[in-house]
């Protein structure tokens, strides 16, 4: 068994293996991966059958990513994950998806999941025009928006980094939590590094000035992932701007967006709740008995 830091060299064969997995989970993704990739101590874990992720979880549980389901895996590789749970050197598998399992027999096996790591997912129609009472709010600040600001929504261009970098800045001194504590200096490196990673990203400007930043990727052909979203919230409505104007312009084609996990941050949890998701997508641990 090979275990190495996970790096830029991974790309190409880890996002192989994600692409053809096509399920809805924020994990499953290259760019998610490297970036935190010092939060979550990131390793591949390479065997005679199998090649895996080993992360820590955000709840301090070190845990192994299958890079398939287990269905379409072969028995060896199986046995392999399984054996390297019995060495008790990991807690369990994580993230599971619902569909993976009833590959899990309940006699060898123990499901569980936490809801802080349960994904929000949002149909981008609703996005678009935040439709019905429910939105009613979220609407009514897209319209004071747009009312009161000259704005565009443009693609990130490496000459407009630095905008990118004020409003990531700005956001940072906004927030509650030291850079730190929260996905600042992820953020960051997602900004420098976009175009290696493949990730779509765009600012918003209002009046000329750049007062916000969103960034994400498709997952796959069904649901687009958002990893990043900074504003100035001194403008009023510009996050009901940024969500709209990106379904329109750079998620069409997609069924659903993903804005992640709440982390069990009380206040990322209530803004994620007041956009009403249409889906929550748990992610299960699965642990040896």
């Amino acid at each position: 068994m090979i275990q190495t830091p996970l790096t830029l060299e991974h790309q190409g064969i880890i996002s192989k293996k994600l692409d053809a997995v096509e399920v809805q989970l924020s994990e499953c993704s290259y760019s998610n991966l490297y970036l935190f990739r010092d939060r979550h101590e990131y390793h591949t874990v390479e065997t005679p059958h199998g090649f895996f992720i080993s992360g820590v979880t955000y709840d301090g549980k070190k845990y192994l990513m299958p890079m398939a389901s287990p269905d379409k895996t072969n028995e060896d590789c199986f046995n392999e994950l399984k054996n390297l749970l019995c060495t008790r050197n990991w807690d369990f598998l994580f993230p599971i998806p619902q569909a993976w399992l009833e590959c899990f027999d309940e006699n060898e096996f123990i499901i569980s999941s936490n809801p802080d790591d349960t994904d929000y997912l949002y149909t981008t129609e609703k996005f678009k025009t935040y439709p019905g009472k429910s939105m009613h709010k979220k609407k009514n600040l897209l319209n004071q928006f747009l009312n009161n600001n000259e704005s565009q929504l443009i693609p990130l261009s490496s000459d407009m980094k630095s905008h990118a970098k004020e409003i990531l800045e700005q956001w940072q001194k906004d927030s509650p939590q030291k850079f730190y504590q929260n996905d600042f200096s992820q953020c960051a490196e997602a900004i420098e590094k976009y175009q290696t990673l493949n990730l779509t990203s765009a600012l918003a400007y209002a009046n000329g000035k750049p007062i916000g930043l969103i960034i994400g990727e498709p997952l796959n052909k069904d649901t687009f992932v958002i990893h990043f979203a900074k504003a100035n919230t001194e403008v009023k409505g510009v996050y009901q701007y940024l969500f709209s104007q990106f379904a329109r312009d750079f998620c069409p084609d997609y069924q659903y967006m993903n804005l992640e996990q709440d982390l069990g941050n009380a206040s990322l949890r209530k803004t994620k709740i007041s956009y009403r998701p249409d889906l929550m997508v748990q992610k299960f641990r699965v642990s040896i008995k």
